[in-house]
């Protein structure tokens, strides 16, 4: 492997530590303004007599923390293939359309239509303000489906973020786009789109697909048809949820020549199909702020019992020296092989520096990312080092994500901000009003009641209280300090242990008995992390509840397409430490069930208010649990621990399970039960 220099190594820890002190700003001015608004006596008070005030900082409080589970919009500027652009052609003509070939009829759950990015040139856009989406399973819509129509009514506009369409698993091969009016620019009438997406069993199948349009307005390698459904979006790269903690220089290389060569290679051991790659670029944050990917590419195959590969395809960027922020994709077009490689012919110039790189390399094969957990082979200046960072799902900052989950998350935070934005002016107002009032009220009441007494014993409990909070603090350190030191120790001498075994072809049960010592400490690990998180008292609300459960879906079901959902009024109502136990244990061996047992491809989790029940649901369309005999009935198996949970929280629980096609899983816990456990404690 080639090593970086120190002047590049430098301007990597530079560019980190300046990204990640900004990020630390941000949010210690956040916190400041909401510790310094609930720590004003006058405002405690305030909110003792004005419920309607409380409901809405509970509100707030509940969308700030949805907020921080969702991916972020991080808008991107994008130097080539913009978007597709079109305009009706003369006064009265007809109307502009976009046509999109699946290549196969396929159930369509979601459309996205992705605004283009915005310029200073174009600050209204070029969103569409009347149009029309129909499906159809024949080319020339003789038969169709109108999923969509504004009519004679303008959209209310996309905001810049992509805006959703449920297809409800309508069946179709062809999308069209119909612009019934589009933005005026001087005497003509314009549209644009940065990308066309088409979501079916949670995988965009309108990446790569064909593109006719009517009225189209080109570009060569910046306004073209083609650039719709090229997967390439100025939101940015498909990532959320857990950070990614790769090492910086580890899919990164510099070299000293231009004529110096370098490969990664992918043996998948046998011939596949292959219909597409996606490359993610490295990211330096900070300081250099550019995207890494190879100017110039060759992409080469080797079909099982061949000799030498051949080559398929090359790739030159557009416009070179352009920074990459989104990923790349290429069609392979289902070619067959067992091995699969990448020839950097071109390196990026980042200063003085000549580089390579990437940060994650997906090769799919019917909707599937083939690639994923295999080592790449990495080949430069006659050495070949393997590496692993290069397809363990995770890009240059966090882990990737479906598409379908990604634009659903961008959707979700569009509606969450708005309506945050929606409650501040309201919230502002209250709290003005009831702070006055307060403050007279408590002005009268100080100069009449003596409080000498009420601070003595108000001061004994707050001491008691500060050292119990003390007492867990210092458990969950010792817990994930020691217990926690020692679990990745066995992690990461069982992982070594297994690759000199390897190395050294050493017996292969050896290896696999390492393997599961490795599995078996990286899931106590996890289990230590929950009950820290547990014992934390600062985390005891409904809100962090699910919070919690985000997390833990994002890293147990990375692989399906899931949605958690929260529409509680009470999230910011505190758990007794059973009750977060309970509740917490519960979701996550149902969980594990979907994960281990049921197959399926989706999941879906809910927890509302059900009357004066806090209900929790989760449904997955995976193959049913299997049914044993029980006092002369027909049970489900596998939830006798989930019954056990359900009756130690007084809960009930109902189990619905038909054989592929699906478990519904729902608990209802009476509220009062909940909030009276946790104030008598």
């Amino acid at each position: 492997m080639i090593g970086s220099p120190l002047l590049l190594q430098n301007l990597l820890k530079l560019g980190r530590h300046i990204g990640l002190a900004g990020l630390s700003i941000v949010v210690m001015s956040d916190g400041l303004n909401a510790q310094s608004s609930m720590s004003n006596p006058i405002g405690r008070v305030a909110r003792l007599f004005n419920p309607r005030l409380v409901k809405v900082e509970e509100r707030v409080e509940f969308l700030n923390n949805q907020l921080m589970s969702l991916a972020l919009h991080q808008e991107q500027s994008l130097k080539t293939g913009i978007g597709c652009r079109g305009a009706r052609i003369s006064p009265g003509g007809p109307d502009p359309s976009v046509v999109i070939d699946l290549g196969k009829v396929v159930p369509v759950e979601a459309l996205y239509l992705v605004p283009l990015q915005e310029e200073s040139s174009e600050r209204r856009g070029l969103f569409p303000k009347r149009f029309t989406i129909e499906f159809s399973i024949v080319p020339d819509f003789s038969k169709k489906r109108i999923l969509y129509t504004s009519g004679d009514k303008y959209f209310p506009g996309s905001g810049g973020k992509p805006v959703k369409f449920m297809g409800q698993g309508a069946q179709a091969r062809y999308v069209k786009l119909i612009v019934n009016q589009g933005q005026m620019r001087g005497e003509s009438e314009v549209f644009g789109l940065s990308e066309f997406v088409v979501i079916s069993d949670g995988f965009p199948v309108s990446f790569g697909s064909k593109v006719s349009a009517e009225g189209q307005l080109c570009d060569k390698d910046l306004w073209y048809a083609g650039a719709i459904t090229d997967g390439r979006m100025p939101l940015g790269v498909w990532q959320g949820g857990n950070w990614s903690g790769k090492d910086e220089k580890s899919n990164l290389y510099s070299i000293a020549s231009p004529d110096e060569e370098i490969s990664w290679s992918i043996n998948f051991g046998k011939d596949t199909k292959l219909d597409m790659v996606v490359l993610f670029p490295y990211e330096i944050r900070g300081v250099l702020e550019a995207g890494i990917l190879p100017e110039k590419m060759e992409f080469q195959v080797r079909a099982e019992g061949e000799a030498d590969f051949k080559t398929i395809r090359l790739w030159e960027n557009p416009v070179e020296g352009t920074n990459h922020v989104t990923p790349l994709l290429l069609p392979l077009n289902g070619i067959v092989a067992s091995e699969f490689r990448i020839k950097g012919l071109k390196a990026r110039v980042v200063g003085n520096e000549q580089l390579y790189g990437f940060s994650e390399i997906e090769v799919w094969s019917d909707h599937k990312n083939i690639a994923k957990d295999h080592t790449v082979s990495c080949k430069a200046s006659d050495m070949s080092t393997p590496v692993a960072t290069l397809t363990n799902g995770y890009a240059s900052e966090r882990q990737i994500i479906p598409v379908g989950s990604w634009l659903n998350q961008l959707h979700e935070r569009w509606r969450v901000e708005r309506e945050i934005e929606a409650l501040q002016p309201m919230h502002t107002q209250m709290a003005a009003e009831s702070e006055l009032n307060a403050t007279w009220g408590s002005a009268m009441m100080l100069g009449l009641t003596f409080l000498i007494p009420v601070f003595v014993v108000e001061r004994r409990r707050l001491i008691s209280s500060k050292h119990i909070d003390q007492l867990r603090k210092r458990i969950a350190a010792d817990l994930h300090d020691d217990i926690g030191s020692n679990l990745g120790s066995i992690s990461l001498i069982a992982r070594t242990a297994r690759k000199d075994l390897v190395r050294l072809h050493g017996p292969d049960e050896i290896a696999e008995d390492l393997d599961e010592v490795e599995s078996i400490a990286r899931e106590s690990s996890l289990a230590m992390r929950d009950i820290v998180w547990l014992l934390e008292r600062k985390q005891d609300s409904i809100g962090d509840l699910v919070h919690r459960m985000r997390e833990t879906a994002s890293r147990l079901l990375r692989e399906m397409d899931y949605t958690i959902e929260c529409d509680s009024s009470k999230s910011a109502a505190k758990l007794s430490l059973d009750a977060k136990r309970h509740l917490f244990l519960f979701y996550k061996e149902a969980i594990h069930n979907v994960l281990k047992h049921a197959k399926a491809k989706k999941v879906t989790i809910r927890l509302w208010d059900k009357g004066d029940m806090l209900a929790l649901q989760i449904i997955d369309d995976g193959k049913g649990l299997p049914m044993v005999m029980e006092n002369d009935f027909e049970v489900p198996h596998l939830v006798r621990k989930l019954d056990d949970r359900a009756r130690v929280l007084d809960g009930k629980l109902e189990v619905k399970t038909e054989a592929f096609k699906g478990t519904e899983i729902l608990l209802t816990v009476k509220h009062s039960l909940l909030i009276a456990i946790s104030s008598s404690k």
